[in-house]
This record gives C-alpha cells, sequence and structure tokens, in this order.
C-alpha cells in the first residue's frame, strides 16, 4: 500500500479530535443537533489550523448516513468517500486554479440540480480570496439563496481580501495559531501510536519550528522520521531543520553580557562549519533576546515567549545579566546587524563584527549608575573637600578630559588629601581658604543647581567694604560671563549669608562689568558713558545693550572689538 503521510494520515474524522478550535467545533455541533444549518459557511485563519478538515466533517455530519446529529459516524458510504475526497455530492474546488467568472457559472449550472445520493449537495471552496471580482459578483446571487439541497463552505487564509457582499451572506468562523501545548501533546500520541522513539526536547523543538501550524508540525516529523528512522537524536532534529539550539543561543548571550569576544568568535566560526543560516541565527537570537525582555517584564507565558517551559528556568538566569536598558540597545543593535546582513559582501564578516559591537555595548554603565557613584564618592570625601559634609568645592575637569557620549565611564582622580596634623598654616594659605570657604557657602546658598555648579568653579570671594568680590582664578570665559549674567542671584545669597546686603563684582572685569554691578533687587544702570559713542569703547558698550546683540552674546560668548569702516 502507498505511503501517506502523517498530516493525511491523523487528519481528524470528528469534531472532538479537531485541536485548538473548541469554540468552532462547539458551534458546529450544537448548530447541526438542533438543525440550525446556515446555507454558506466561511473558515478563515492560518494556514494548517484546519479548516479543510473541519469543512470535511461539516460534510460528513451534513450527509452522514448512520451516525447522530453532529457526529458522523465515519463507517457509512458517504463518510468513507467524503475522507477519501471521492463523493460524487461533496466538491472541493480550489479557487487558485479555477477563479474566473467561467467556472463560477459551470458551479452555479452544478447547484441546480439535486444531489445524486446523499442528503446535500455540498461545494468547498478552497483559497476562495483567489477568485476575480467578477467571479465573486457572478457568485453573490446564489450564495445569497442557494437551493436547499446546497450548502457552500469557503476557506481562506486572507480574509480581508474577501468582499464585503460575501462575507454579509456567510456565517463566519474564525480559526486560530494552536497551542503548542496541543501540538505537542498531539505529536507524542503520534509518535508512540507509530512507534518512534523520540525524545521531548526534539518533540519541542518540531512543534515550537511549526508556528502553531499542526499541518507544518506533522510535515516536520515526518521529515524527521524518514531521516533518522525509528530512533530520532536531539542533533538530528536541529540539523535537519535548520534550527539553532537553545544551548547556542544561551552561550552566546552569556558571552555578549561577559564580553567573551573568543566565544563569540568561535560560536560564529561552528556554525560556518556546519553549514548553518548566518541570517536565520541572527534572527533566532534577536527572538532570544525579545524572549529576555519578556521574562524581564515578568512573564513566564510558553506559548506568548515561543519556547518550551522547561528552557523557562535558565531563560530566567540569563535575564539576570542584563538590565532592560542593555536589552534595548542589544535588541535595537540586532536590528541594524540584519539590516546590514541583507547587502554585505561578507555575511560572516558583518555578523563577527556585530556581535563584537553588541558585546561593548553591554558594558556601558547606566547614567544613573554612574551618578549614584560619584555621590556616594562625593559623600565619602574629606570634610571641605569635594563633596565634603561642609558642602566644599567640586573638582574642576577641563573640557578635554570630559568623556564623550558612550564611552566607558572612568573613576575621577582622588584629590590629595588634606594634612590633618596641627602645624604653622601661612597667613596667604588662611586667606585662600576664607575665601574659598565663602564662595561655597554663598554657592550653596543659591538653591540653583546649575549656577551653583558655576560658581564653585570660582576660586574665592572676598569683601570690601560693601562690595563682594569673587575670584575667577582659571574659571573660563564662558563660565565667567554666565555668572555676570546672574550678579543678582549671587548678590541675595550673599545677602543670607553675610547678613547685609552687599554690590557684586568680578575681579579682573570692572571696566567690562560695571553694568552688571547691582544691588539686590536693584535695577540696571547704563554706564555713565552710555551717552557719548566719540570712542570705538563707547560705542561698543552700546553695541552690547542692543537686543539682538546680546541674544548673540548669549549664545556665542567670546571677546567683541569694535571697528570702523571707512567708506
Amino acid at each position: 500500500m502507498q505511503y501517506q503521510v502523517l498530516a493525511l494520515k491523523w487528519r481528524p474524522q470528528s469534531f472532538h479530535e479537531l485541536v485548538g478550535q473548541e469554540y468552532v467545533s462547539r458551534t458546529l455541533t450544537n448548530a447541526l443537533q438542533s438543525g440550525r444549518i446556515a446555507h454558506a459557511f466561511l473558515f478563515s485563519g492560518p494556514r494548517g489550523s484546519g479548516k479543510t478538515s473541519t469543512a470535511r466533517l461539516l460534510a460528513k455530519a451534513l450527509n452522514c448516513h448512520d451516525g447522530k446529529p453532529g457526529e458522523p459516524c465515519g463507517r457509512c458510504v458517504a463518510c468513507t468517500e467524503i475522507a477519501a475526497g471521492g463523493c460524487m455530492d461533496v466538491l472541493e474546488i480550489d479557487a487558485a486554479s479555477n477563479r474566473g467568472i467561467d467556472e463560477i457559472r459551470e458551479l452555479r449550472e452544478k447547484a441546480r440540480y439535486n444531489p445524486a445520493r446523499d442528503r446535500y449537495k455540498i461545494f468547498i471552496i478552497d483559497e476562495v480570496h483567489m477568485l476575480t471580482a467578477e467571479a465573486f459578483n457572478a457568485l453573490l446571487k446564489t450564495l445569497e439563496e442557494p437551493p436547499p439541497h446546497v450548502v457552500f463552505i469557503l476557506a481562506t487564509t486572507e480574509y480581508h481580501k474577501i468582499p464585503a457582499t460575501i462575507l454579509s451572506r456567510c456565517q463566519q468562523y474564525s480559526f486560530k495559531l494552536i497551542q503548542y501545548p496541543l501540538i505537542l501533546e498531539r505529536l507524542r500520541r503520534i509518535s508512540e501510536a507509530e512507534g518512534i522513539r523520540i525524545s521531548d526536547s526534539a518533540l519541542e523543538q518540531v512543534v515550537f519550528s511549526s508556528g502553531g501550524s499542526m499541518r507544518d508540525a506533522m510535515s516536520a516529523l515526518d521529515q524527521v522520521i524518514a531521516f533518522s528512522g525509528s530512533e530520532v537524536r536531539d542533533e538530528d532534529v536541529s540539523t535537519l531543520l535548520g534550527l539553532v539550539e537553545p544551548r547556542v543561543l544561551a552561550e552566546t548571550a552569556r558571552a555578549i553580557a561577559g564580553n567573551d569576544l573568543a566565544v563569540l568568535l568561535r560560536t560564529v566560526a561552528d556554525l560556518v562549519e556546519a553549514g548553518q543560516d548566518l541570517n536565520n541565527f541572527c534572527r533566532r537570537l534577536s527572538g532570544h533576546f525579545r524572549n529576555l525582555m519578556v521574562v524581564k517584564a515578568g512573564i513566564s507565558d510558553p506559548a506568548l515567549l515561543g519556547i518550551p517551559e522547561s528552557l523557562l528556568p535558565d531563560l530566567r538566569v540569563q535575564a539576570e545579566l542584563f538590565s532592560r536598558e542593555d536589552l534595548l540597545r542589544l535588541f535595537d543593535a540586532f536590528q541594524k546587524i540584519e539590516t546590514g546582513m541583507k547587502y554585505a559582501t561578507q555575511v560572516r564578516f558583518q555578523l563577527e563584527m556585530g556581535l563584537v559591537e553588541m558585546a561593548h555595548i553591554a558594558r556601558l554603565r547606566p547614567l544613573e549608575e554612574l551618578v549614584a557613584e560619584f555621590s556616594t564618592y562625593a559623600d565619602d570625601g574629606p570634610p571641605g573637600g569635594p563633596g565634603g559634609g561642609s558642602g566644599g568645592p567640586l573638582p574642576r575637569v577641563s573640557p578635554e578630559k570630559v568623556p564623550a557620549a558612550g564611552a566607558p565611564a572612568e573613576r575621577a582622580p582622588s584629590p590629595t588629601p588634606v594634612p590633618q596634623k596641627k602645624t604653622e598654616v601661612p597667613a596667604s594659605a588662611r586667606r585662600e581658604g576664607e575665601e574659598r570657604d565663602l564662595l561655597v557657602r554663598i554657592a550653596s546658598a543659591l538653591g540653583r543647581e546649575a549656577l551653583e555648579s558655576l560658581l564653585r568653579s570660582f576660586s574665592g570671594a572676598r569683601t570690601e567694604g560693601d562690595r563682594l568680590v569673587l575670584d575667577p582664578g582659571g574659571a573660563g570665559e564662558f563660565i565667567q560671563h554666565q555668572v555676570a549674567r546672574n550678579l543678582d542671584a549671587i548678590a541675595g545669597a550673599a545677602a543670607v549669608v553675610l547678613g547685609r546686603k552687599v554690590r557684586v563684582t568680578v575681579e579682573g572685569g570692572a571696566d567690562s562689568r560695571a553694568g552688571s554691578e547691582r544691588d539686590e533687587g536693584a535695577p540696571a544702570t547704563p554706564s555713565p558713558q552710555a551717552g557719548t559713542a566719540s570712542s570705538s569703547g563707547d560705542l561698543l558698550d552700546r553695541a552690547r545693550r542692543e537686543p539682538a546683540v546680546r541674544s548673540f552674546l548669549d549664545t556665542f560668548p567670546g571677546p567683541v572689538k569694535a571697528e570702523k569702516i571707512d567708506e
């Protein structure tokens, strides 16, 4: 006898054997038992979900000679012929090859005649979305009011292509993908019945390669049995189906987390030697990191993850190696690698360099962690030193030493410890310490973090009568400019610290900042020389007060000079 593939041999022969579509089988069974039978049915859903099998079961239930309503016997002549596809009163039509108006006219002509033997003449039109617009229009009237002995069963995988006029004339049933545990249990029963020795892990690989399609799972199992015989090994399944073993994915994820470049490069080399598709490996690895993110979010549903339940414990362990930010960055990097591999002349090199880059991305530390570490370091510093308990100044960092965005952070050098032994301190050193302490206290009283940081870049502050003189020290011109713009706020903080009002000025900038010196709350007053424009300095002062010039200087601070242009 000719061999019959598993998908046909184990096709459901009753509604009770229909896997994963309980609401469809229950609705049809109740309709058959109550006699509420529609004249047209539309079955839609993904491939391998049981649409054609259900159509044949419905045809058997309608024309069965011996069974109860809704339960075909499977033994009468009608049931056996329908199961074999040779019944005269059940016509299966492939709409992909019979899609024109002429074929529909022929179908309408056949529908006029009574069934030859059975109760109903049933037309099963598979992939009905392939019909042309004219063919659909020709079918409309017959589909709406067919003869009482005719039943139409339409099946499609692309529901959105069916015209609304057809949908309104049919009783619609939506099929869904079959859950993985149901497919696994079905394949396990088939393997036992066929005398095939196969482990659960190998069956799981077959099931999860099907994507929820029962027919695809049976076809894959058929292929594995043909390759391995009655005893199937786990490695045979991975090799034959072109799958990436979970062990390889787990090792790659750990190597990325640990920046182990040797393991990453060796993994790619092993895949190349085994003849694996590197693009498929990249897709599988991308899906693996997606699963890590799902587990990181607290979801452990194997159906949602698309993996066997036996892999969940190890997946949770791998997820702890990454933060959510790491997984987002890595997934984004995967998309770039996959896109680059499509157009790369050397796919292997593209994948290797991409994995090396991902290992580097996994080493980046979150900004929040760096800030917390720096805060801890500042809190543990010596009193009066950087970040000390007395509000000491933060260490200044020159712009060329600031790390670039995305670069690994380096710990700042520790400041020179303050001598603790009691020795005679020179008067100049004491004065500098007092000026620095006054500046720090004024900066702490500002209550504005950005301005406080800028003011701490100055060397010190001292009082001269009713004036407070700020010493810029080595502060850059931009910082001096920003401090000069906020003398009012600094004067207010100084009044709180000193207990009296003072005028604030910047040492070494009396001429250029004369217009910025003011009492707390006093309005700005123009320079006494603003009324004349006889010299270039007066002209420059007037230009600085123009709104457009002031806006430009705020954005691009720097030295400005006035030049006379001869006409």
